[in-house]
């Protein structure tokens, strides 16, 4: 029987006692199974590729957040760029630059789109200091839209909502529309 060589270039032992032999050196092995082997097969291509679901949540998630920073600009350059306030800290950026924040999680479905429950936000504080600042975010978002609206949002957010391809192709089409209707109006050059 011939030996054979891994694609790293080493002899894979022949196991006498199996009819299934290997088809790595045990050091490649050993490296794939641990998730590290640098060294691919021609033909072997080990990419993550996301579900129709997800590439349409991402979408649907992007346009949204765009349309909140635009809406809500603090105001627009003379370049035509929109300069956002942040709702915790009050800092002010250009819309790309900052997030769209939500007061309660894009977990809870319902509320992942909502328009009350979202404002520009710092991306340091949205990011990195989330729940420290979730309570300056609660009290400054109850201060701009009213008890009674943020009452209704914390109350949508235990619901369940929609979680299907078509949902999220839906509000991405809605959002892009949207945007592009405020780029229009507000003289908003493409900043994204």
């Amino acid at each position: 029987m011939t030996k054979k060589l891994c694609h790293c270039g080493a002899s894979i032992p022949i196991n006498k006692y199996s009819s299934i032999q290997a088809k790595e050196c045990p050091k490649c092995a050993y490296l794939t199974a641990i998730g590290k082997n640098k060294k691919a097969v021609k033909g072997e291509k080990k990419t993550r590729t996301k579900s129709p679901k997800s590439l349409a949540m991402a979408n649907a998630d992007r346009w949204f957040s765009r349309y909140i920073r635009i809406k809500y600009a603090y105001q627009i350059a003379t370049d035509g760029t929109p300069i956002c306030k942040c709702i915790v800290t009050g800092v002010l950026k250009a819309a790309k630059n900052m997030d769209n924040g939500h007061c309660f999680s894009r977990v809870f479905k319902m509320t992942r789109y909502e328009e009350d429950n979202c404002r520009p936000q710092n991306r340091s504080s949205n990011r990195f200091s989330g729940e420290a600042d979730h309570y300056t975010f609660i009290d400054n978002l109850t201060a701009e839209i009213g008890p009674e609206r943020f009452a209704r949002i914390d109350q949508l957010r235990r619901g369940e909502g929609e979680d299907n391809e078509l949902f999220y192709n839906e509000m991405s089409e809605k959002y892009h529309k949207l945007v592009n209707e405020l780029v229009k109006d507000k003289g908003i050059k493409k900043w994204w």
